[in-house]
């Protein structure tokens, strides 16, 4: 069922499902909470589970901002309004860093913590150059057309997408986009306070599981390197790699939902 919050007279939309210990699944940009319903029906049989769309995507509000922090802010809030005890926390991409920055953050406890392919580096890495090749398509597809229709068609008639798996998904979640997210992150304004060895400081000792795909594959969305950097940082960090690009509860879902069923049990 969908329900909104309230943030200073604009609205987050979330989905509420099942009952047990509670876990909120955050997706990555430009997506919505939909990435999530082939992983809910396991999840929801022994968890209360909320899926959200962030600021600015799928069934919430456009906002002002789209920095990182203010990502964070909303989830924060969430959880004070909503859950209002200790939780998980399952994120993929951007959704992983702002898991991974309201665990830091939070005074309910995050007992388990699971990152996807989190881009913790990548914008500093590759620069507003690089990330703007990695965005400018999608950029110029949810700046153009709110239609999903007519998104869908542009990405069904790009050679190098046509055979990807649910492209309908990908042209309802840029249908409903604010294209200034993506704007903010390419020039970099969306990442300005973000801390990622901060974050690790404090998350130090949280029950962290990171899964990540192939680096050639996934566009090196983080790489061997960074990682050392979590595991010098992460006390408590389990690692699992897997032969996929970015989206990897997509691209090899039964294998990720085993391995997040595994370690939250």
């Amino acid at each position: 069922m969908k329900n909104f919050l309230e943030i200073n007279t604009k609205k987050i939309s979330y989905y509420k499902y099942g009952d047990g210990d509670p876990v909120i699944l955050l997706h990555g940009i430009t997506s919505s909470s939909n990435t999530w319903k082939e992983l809910i029906d396991d999840l929801s049989k022994k968890r209360t589970v909320y899926t959200i769309d962030f600021r600015g995507h799928g069934n919430s509000d456009n906002f002002s901002s789209y920095m990182w922090s203010d990502f964070s802010k909303d989830i924060l809030f969430f959880i004070e309004k909503i859950i209002k005890k200790p939780l998980d926390l399952i994120g993929h991409s951007l959704g992983a860093c702002i898991a991974s920055e309201v665990a830091a953050l939070s005074r309910y406890d995050v007992k388990n913590l699971i990152l996807e392919d989190p881009p913790f580096f990548h914008a500093k890495r590759v620069g507003v150059e690089g990330v703007s090749k990695r965005f400018s398509y999608n950029l110029s597809l949810a700046k153009s057309s709110n239609s999903m229709e007519n998104i869908y068609k542009k990405l069904s008639e790009n050679t190098k997408l046509s055979k990807v798996r649910n492209l309908d998904t990908i042209a309802e979640n840029l249908s409903n986009l604010d294209y200034k997210v993506l704007e903010e992150t390419i020039d970099g304004s969306a990442l300005s306070n973000f801390n990622p060895l901060e974050i690790f400081e404090n998350i130090s000792n949280v029950r962290t599981l990171l899964i990540v795909g192939d680096e050639k594959k996934t566009g090196q969305v983080i790489i061997q390197e960074e990682i050392e950097i979590m595991k010098q940082k992460i006390n408590n960090l389990h690692i699992e790699k897997l032969d996929c690009g970015h989206n990897i509860h997509d691209e090899k879902l039964n294998d990720f939902k085993n391995l997040v069923l595994e370690f939250l049990n």
